[in-house]
């Protein structure tokens, strides 16, 4: 389970919910919760052992970035919201190299993204467009091969926005 560190700030009364962690742990995804002043009342630390401790999933899918089947393993982006106690609304995804998109909450569903950590089972390097890549299941669905979605399968994934 995760451990969490709540604090009341005196000054904008926000609840700011942090993960602690060992000095060692490496951080792979920061959540951060918007509120509609644009201010951060919470931001959640996950690292690598922090994602695969949630229910894990995979997707056998090509894409067109890799040559041939991959196996994907991570976390469902529906499941890490309801993980989170969050309901679905659109999320904004940011990349290590300051690339931005927007899932849209009707993508966010049992059969959607998966925040994969692993391919053909390894970790992923940032050469390998990991650590973190936000998957679809592309063969199952001919929604999932279009321009908009393959926009969404953001890489080198390391910020998550969830606007309240």
């Amino acid at each position: 389970m995760f451990l969490i560190v709540l604090a009341i700030s005196p000054v904008a009364h926000a609840k700011d919910t942090t993960l602690i962690k060992a000095p060692d742990a490496a951080v792979l995804l920061t959540i951060d919760m918007q509120e509609k002043d644009c201010s951060i009342s919470e931001q959640i630390r996950l690292t690598l052992e922090d994602l695969k401790e949630l229910p894990v999933d995979e997707i056998n899918t090509t894409t067109i970035w890799t040559e041939g089947t991959q196996t994907f393993r991570g976390v469902r982006l529906s499941t890490l919201l309801t993980m989170l106690d969050r309901e679905a609304v659109d999320l904004e995804l940011i990349a290590i190299n300051g690339y931005r998109v927007t899932i849209p909450a009707a993508d966010i569903t049992p059969e959607g993204p998966l925040l994969a950590y692993q391919r053909n089972g390894k970790a992923m390097s940032a050469r390998q467009n990991g650590p973190l890549w936000m998957v679809y299941d592309y063969d199952s669905n001919p929604a999932f091969r279009t321009e908009t979605i393959y926009s969404r399968s953001i890489w080198q994934l390391d910020r998550i926005t969830i606007s309240r």
